[in-house]
């Protein structure tokens, strides 16, 4: 009798040797990571100047550096389960300046009880990861749990349907890219392994309608890079 395959733990995963290199891994993944948080900027424009930022998922605080360097009085709140990369992200908030404005918690979002505080948030490339619906629904709805009503939510993930007749072609040009732009073969298979064995392709209307669920709405697409995508939503008032 066969075992079951390892659970895929984040915190194991995001360890000191990958967080080091994340960023530029990251960005040879998504050819377009570095717009995705300069598309944000606008999007978050009309926030107040005091607000209070939300960062589920922080990583090593990719979006929490490009705002605060862009807004100066405005709070963070980076949550993640790995202490490695959380480290990371203190690192580079120091180097960049905006440590003062920075508080980190290790743990799950869905633990993170700080009350509705938030003026906005963001979750980047961190739900594809939870491939069972209820357990992402749950984080969703922790992450509106700590947001205000009428609060912006910034959700970007791998998306899409397998089935649909779209996703193959996306998928393999999303996979040249990557080869092009120097993947080594025996890194592309250890890859490949990740992201069919961790990451759970949600279809654009299943992850609308878990947003909805989770209390928001107003939700629109303003970004997409082969199979990344990006909405904002709305907190539900």
């Amino acid at each position: 009798m066969s075992s079951a395959p390892p659970t895929f733990d984040p915190a194991q995963y995001f360890n000191r040797d990958l967080a080091a290199r994340y960023d530029q891994g990251i960005r040879l993944s998504c050819p377009a990571y570095d717009a995705l948080h300069v598309m944000m900027v606008p999007l978050l424009q009309l926030l107040p100047a005091d607000a209070r930022f939300l960062s589920a998922g922080a990583g090593t605080g990719a979006e929490v550096i490009a705002l605060a360097t862009r807004f100066p009085r405005w709070r963070f709140t980076a949550v993640d389960v790995s202490g490695d990369m959380l480290q990371e992200c203190r690192t580079r908030a120091a180097r960049a300046g905006v440590l003062d404005r920075l508080r980190l918690h290790q743990g799950r979002m869905e633990d993170f009880r700080e009350g509705a505080v938030h003026d906005a948030g963001a979750s980047i490339f961190v739900a594809h990861f939870i491939t069972d619906p209820a357990a992402r629904l749950a984080y969703l709805r922790a992450i509106a749990a700590n947001l205000k009503p009428g609060a912006d939510f910034i959700l970007a993930d791998l998306y899409g349907d397998r089935d649909a007749a779209e996703f193959v072609p996306l998928l393999q040009a999303w996979l040249l890219y990557y080869v092009s732009h120097g993947a080594e073969r025996q890194k592309l298979t250890a890859d490949l392994q990740h992201i069919f064995g961790n990451i759970a392709f949600t279809s654009e209307d299943e992850m609308r309608a878990q947003l909805e669920a989770a209390g928001f709405c107003d939700i629109v697409r303003f970004f997409q890079s082969f199979l990344f995508g990006a909405w904002i939503a709305r907190k539900k008032a």
